[in-house]
């Protein structure tokens, strides 16, 4: 047969399925070999924290996922410093005050990202 797309690099992202529609740049969990988007007030699966999403994908579809290392986009404008995961997977450089403190990484420029993934604080 024809062969599939390529997957990503080895070590820092991995492929798996999309549990869910998932857009690109969006902290997510894995369960069972799916990934979905995981929100920072979501105490059932705030341990599964896997990475950020690189592609886009449907559901059942493949998606890379980037654990560790730069993440580069234009669209971003980040301010150098901490950020932090936020509702429905998006990142945010202000951190919340309610549900899970989830360090995501750092931007080091506009448009880069340095995944640091942490594990989640309780906030009370």
């Amino acid at each position: 047969g024809r062969p599939g797309e390529p997957g990503p690099a080895g070590g820092a992202a991995v492929q798996r399925l999309a549990g869910e529609t998932l857009s690109a740049l969006r902290a997510v969990y894995e369960l069972d070999g799916r990934v979905f988007a995981l929100d920072y007030r979501d105490d059932e699966h705030i341990d599964l924290l896997l990475g950020v999403t690189l592609t886009a994908a449907d559901e059942n579809q493949p998606i890379n996922v980037q654990r560790l290392g730069a993440v580069d986009d234009d669209s971003w404008s980040w301010q150098p410093g901490r950020v932090w995961l936020a509702a429905a997977g998006t990142l945010t450089q202000t951190p919340p005050t309610d549900g899970y403190d989830v360090l995501i990484g750092a931007a080091m420029a506009s448009g880069r990202l340095m995944l640091n993934l942490q594990d989640p604080i309780e906030l009370e």
